[in-house]
């Protein structure tokens, strides 16, 4: 049955005073948002994630310490129920729900740490069951994302601060997360956030610094990683300071997206053959500082947070890949995460 609506998580830095979750719906026939319900309780929500069953919300605290808080959606009653949270120790900046493994997985950005905790079946945080630090007397260490390889048991956490991939393996007949080697990228990169191509063995890095994507090509036993291509998001007469974003491969795998914060556009790119990639056009959001953004179903929208004008800017995908802005703002204060409850 061909669904008229979409229910959407935004997250947003605030107090714990403001109202910093947001529950949205797009009308997926007009491409309006509207409020269904906001939430206060929790300090700088920067990401979040669901669950495939939908039931139940993971959100980080951005703060110095940082926390992992779970929420049960009830979706007849149009709210969220804080069950639990627990510490990161570290400043928290990215999340990823693992239900198959019954595990969550946070990229601490603050002291350069990954935290790995147990979910339990009603959906509360569990135990730590895995911590990595790349150094403790490395200041300079900011990891910035963990993604797991699809239909893997690896993981891919960029470290933003020492210019690096760090590789893990979760053994889940032993339960045990563990480091397995880094990989540098090209120096003044500054790796951010990860997106996996859906069908081929490749991946792609938008880097903070110098603007620039990574693609490499990877087996999926780790046995090779390779940087196959190293490509600009903006033109190189830009005079201004740009700071590379999100990123994000649609559902079809024909297309990817990157966020530029600074020259506050997406940039669109075609996937060849072998995965690299072409570049089609770079438009800009009608907002400032687009931080997030998410490819919604049916490849047809992108939704950009802007966090520095408070909106979300409705896009359209054409057919070719390019990006058209359709018109339709949602103001909100400092959106920072747009998750699509799918």
């Amino acid at each position: 049955m061909f669904k008229k609506h979409l229910d959407l998580f935004i997250g947003c830095y605030g107090s714990k005073k403001e109202e910093t979750i947001h529950w949205l719906n797009f009308d997926i026939q007009t491409g309006r948002l509207s409020r269904k319900y906001s939430f206060t309780g929790i300090e700088n929500p920067s990401f979040l994630a669901v669950d495939k069953k939908k039931s139940h919300l993971y959100a980080i605290s951005e703060t110095a310490n940082g926390e992992v808080v779970s929420y049960q959606i009830k979706e007849n009653q149009g709210i969220i129920d804080e069950l639990n949270k627990l510490p990161t120790k570290g400043g928290p900046c990215y999340l990823e729900v693992d239900q198959n493994k019954h595990a969550l997985y946070t990229a601490n950005y603050g002291n350069g740490s990954v935290i790995v905790h147990s979910l339990k079946e009603n959906g509360e945080i569990g135990n730590e069951i895995g911590f990595y630090r790349s150094c403790s007397e490395q200041s300079d260490s900011k990891m910035h994302a963990i993604r797991n390889i699809p239909n893997t048991p690896y993981y891919i956490a960029t470290d933003l601060g020492l210019n690096k991939l760090n590789l893990f393996k979760h053994d889940q007949s032993t339960g045990k997360f563990m480091f397995l080697f880094d990989e540098k990228v090209p120096d003044g990169s500054g790796p951010r956030h990860i997106a996996f191509h859906p069908t081929l063995c490749v991946f792609y890095i938008v880097n903070e610094f110098n603007s620039t994507i990574l693609m490499y090509s990877y087996d999926k036993k780790l046995n090779q990683l390779k940087l196959c291509q190293i490509l600009p998001t903006i033109s190189d007469d830009f005079q201004h300071e740009n700071y590379g974003a999100d990123i994000h491969v649609t559902l079809s795998g024909e297309f990817v997206y990157v966020s530029n914060r600074g020259h506050d556009s997406i940039t669109a790119y075609k996937v060849l053959e072998d995965g690299t990639l072409s570049l089609i056009s770079c438009t800009e959001t009608g907002g400032k500082w687009p931080r997030n953004f998410t490819i919604l179903p049916k490849d047809e929208h992108i939704l950009v947070a802007n966090e520095h004008s408070n909106s979300i800017t409705v896009m359209k995908i054409l057919t070719d890949g390019s990006l058209q802005r359709t018109g339709h703002q949602y103001s909100i204060n400092k959106p920072v995460c747009i998750h699509a409850v799918v």
